[in-house]
């Protein structure tokens, strides 16, 4: 399971996505963002519940698009969010803590090359048989 290289980046995703919804529970990112954090929340169990279905490649790869997704809007609502809220025109200091879910994106990314790469190498295993 924790032996694959996706694992582990599914992992990393996993822990990413957990500290947004922890900091999106403290009003850190945007204030009265209940919302942000039950989606972070529900994107970090998705891709821990992904992380055992090692067997099934395609819907590991579907469910991770499901997570790219929903982090996406998430991004897409907190920077809408916080562009309105401050007014301010520049990114500031105080911001920086919307990058994490961008870090998460890349992560599941990454794995979902690697299921990719698992999957032609079992179809081609399974040719030669």
């Amino acid at each position: 399971m924790l032996q694959r290289i996706q694992s582990v980046y599914m992992f990393l995703a996993f822990l990413v996505t957990l500290s947004y919804a922890y900091l999106a529970y403290l009003n850190q990112i945007v204030p009265n963002s209940l919302l942000y954090s039950l989606g972070a929340a529900f994107t970090a169990g998705l891709i821990f519940i992904n992380i055992f279905l090692y067997n099934k490649r395609p819907l590991q790869i579907n469910l991770n698009n499901l997570a790219i997704f929903v982090l996406i809007v998430l991004l897409g609502l907190s920077v809408f969010q916080v562009g309105l809220l401050s007014g301010e025109k520049q990114f500031s200091e105080k911001d920086i803590k919307l990058l994490v879910p961008v870090i998460s994106i890349v992560f599941l990314l990454i794995a979902n090359k690697y299921i990719k790469r698992d999957e032609r190498l079992v179809k081609s295993v399974d040719r030669i048989r």
